[in-house]
């Protein structure tokens, strides 16, 4: 780590570069400039260069001196340990990479809020008394022809509510939640999920019937061992203390059924969440069908902004499978972080990552660079899972310059994917 004195007008790095060292400034006054995410701010402290966390991504911003500035280099290799200790600047970059994703959105989508108000006015003028968020709720139950629980639904409130009361060690009232849970219309996982804690709170209650209910969860559900919640089980009743990513799944993570909605395009929205195990489709519904905007899975963030300021959500997110998650507040979003700032850190990357996505997506590529670049980031397993459409495809991966058959071709020619019976597509 090195102590620098910066004069005015120095450059310490410039947009589209390599970031050589992360910069902590001290004292004195920095001007950041972004033309890609169109951010511009000054900057009186603060972190800056955290793109070098992930080997090959260049600065989204140059970074000038405007007054004399006393700055903290700190080495590539010395970054993530130095970080993992000091969670405050963990947060501060969290909340500096959304701040950038905002900016970048209003310069490709414009102002969110004002599209679905035009939508309302005009698109949808066979539904011209309802809002957006209605207009999602009917076109999803059309267009994916089945029915859909909410997140809001009286037997998950009951979940979340019974994880509110056991974390806050009211154990007797807790179990009494999780025994109102009716499982008829959900997955064997979310009924694994709620046995889980019931049992925890029988354990609490009553320590002699641990192994018995060990053994009976075990026998029963085949799949136990992949959810975090019988990892913070096995914890308890070994009485081995909770490594950090189950102490933040104990205090905030959740799993939701699978074909649940968590939210509708048009809401208000004041969380976000990291995915852990599972994967969401991210879609906007109107009379015309469903556009398939993205596949989340494994540690994507969905919804960041809304941990920054009140937005209304700009697309309805749904579960194709069980979905392990963590629910990220915009009034627990620090304490996360300061509990597990591990955690922090991968948001972090995260939203590196998707600046960086949408900046490779903008530079000039073919159709071949294109596709090839789009199957490499979601990964064939996902893809075939999610039982695509050529449609879908072609909204998924943003190809608007090619016809569904020419696609198809392409695809079959190239030995890329095949075609099963049911009309989705299969990668090879």
């Amino acid at each position: 780590m090195k102590e620098r004195l910066y004069a005015p007008e120095t450059i310490l790095v410039n947009e589209g570069n390599e970031v050589e060292n992360l910069i902590i400034l001290k004292e004195g006054m920095l001007e950041t400039t972004s033309s890609f995410c169109a951010h511009h701010s000054y900057e009186t402290k603060g972190i800056f260069g955290a793109e070098l966390l992930i080997p090959g991504i260049k600065s989204f911003e140059s970074i000038r001196v405007i007054e004399n500035s006393r700055v903290l280099l700190l080495e590539k290799e010395l970054v993530e340990k130095f970080l993992l200790s000091n969670s405050s600047l963990v947060i501060y970059l969290i909340k500096k990479y959304i701040e950038k994703i905002i900016s970048l959105n209003k310069k490709i989508f414009g102002d969110i809020k004002k599209e679905n108000e035009n939508k309302k006015n005009s698109e949808h003028l066979i539904d011209k008394n309802l809002d957006v968020v209605d207009i999602s709720k009917k076109y999803l139950k059309r267009h994916r022809r089945r029915e859909y629980t909410s997140i809001k639904d009286h037997n998950i409130q009951l979940y979340e509510n019974g994880r509110k009361l056991f974390n806050a060690g009211k154990i007797k009232e807790a179990l009494n939640e999780f025994k109102k849970i009716q499982f008829n219309k959900f997955d064997m996982y979310f009924q694994a999920e709620v046995e889980i804690w019931k049992d925890l709170c029988m354990i609490l209650i009553s320590p002699d019937k641990k192994y018995y209910l060990e053994k009976t969860l075990r026998e029963k559900y085949p799949f136990i061992k992949e959810l975090f919640s019988f990892m913070v089980f096995e914890s308890v009743i070994t009485n081995k203390p909770l490594i950090k990513p189950l102490v933040t799944y104990l205090k905030s993570g959740y799993l939701l059924p699978s074909h649940t909605v968590l939210f509708h395009e048009g809401e208000e929205g004041d969380w976000a969440f990291m995915i852990l195990s599972g994967n969401v489709r991210v879609s906007k519904f109107s009379p015309h069908g469903e556009k398939l905007l993205a596949i989340l899975s494994n540690e994507e963030i969905v919804g960041e902004i809304a941990c920054f300021k009140d937005v209304e959500r700009t697309a309805t997110v749904f579960t194709s499978t069980p979905l392990q998650m963590i629910k990220i507040e915009k009034n627990n979003l620090d304490s996360l972080v300061t509990n597990d700032p591990g955690f922090g850190l991968k948001i972090v990357k995260k939203l590196i990552m998707r600046l960086e996505f949408e900046r490779y997506w903008a530079s000039p590529m073919n159709f071949d660079e294109k596709l090839t670049y789009m199957i490499k980031k979601y990964g064939k397993n996902t893809l075939n899972k999610s039982h695509l459409k050529i449609e879908e495809i072609l909204s998924l991966f943003r190809i608007t310059d090619k016809k569904p058959n020419e696609v198809i071709d392409y695809l079959f020619k190239s030995n890329i994917a095949r075609l099963r019976t049911d009309g989705t597509l299969k990668f090879i």
